[in-house]
């Protein structure tokens, strides 16, 4: 006899399945280039089975997006209570090592942010909206520093924002493509230490 949890066990692997899957093709093909045909049959499945759990490819990107922002939304949210100079440094150093640990994800977030610079992508909303939430903590996180005597305030703390999430994309994009050659968590901690230096003593 089936329990209660049998149905709602296999739903939830077969979810992760197709996220798994789509993450994968999304990262490599794009999202224009992989079809939902191509997801259901990477899973072993139908189209039409695999809308049981996703009405389309939109939906199915829309849950792509957010198992692959996960870590590093907690790790900001967490920047809201602790704040200090060396929690940046620290909790950026933890969203590295996550994407360092899922190549394909970080793969997948260059791709798709790229492509989402359209304004007809599905995506594209969610992208401008993440990094306008992000920026928001940021600088939030920053104009806290600045007046705790933390860090110097000669760089606008929005500017210094927008400056940490650049780097962290653009070092990002590099480790993808020359992994022996660049050392990602050093190079960005390197530019932390520099943007976010103590004021200098009178």
């Amino acid at each position: 006899m089936t329990t209660s949890r049998g149905p709602y066990a296999k739903s939830a692997r077969v979810r992760a399945a197709a996220v798994e899957a789509a993450a994968e093709l999304f990262g490599t093909a794009g999202y224009r280039g992989a079809t939902f045909k191509d997801v259901a049959t990477k899973i072993g499945m139908t189209a039409a089975g695999l809308t049981y759990y996703f009405p389309d490819k939109d939906a199915l990107l829309a849950a792509v997006l957010d198992e692959r922002d996960r870590p590093a939304v907690a790790e900001e949210a967490a920047l809201a209570s602790s704040g200090t100079r060396a929690d940046i440094t620290e909790r950026v150093m933890r969203i590295l090592s996550e994407n360092i640990a899922q190549p394909g994800l970080a793969e997948l977030h260059c791709v798709l942010s790229a492509e989402a610079t359209s304004a007809e992508h599905p995506a594209h909303e969610h992208f401008q909206d993440r990094y306008r939430k992000a920026r928001d903590l940021l600088t939030d996180t920053f104009e806290a520093a600045v007046a705790r005597g933390e860090i110097r305030s000669s760089v606008p703390p929005k500017t210094l924002a927008t400056l940490l999430l650049s780097v962290m994309d653009g070092v990002q994009l590099q480790w993808l493509l020359d992994p022996e050659e660049v050392d990602m968590p050093a190079t960005v901690r390197t530019f932390i230490s520099d943007l976010l230096a103590p004021p200098e003593a009178p």
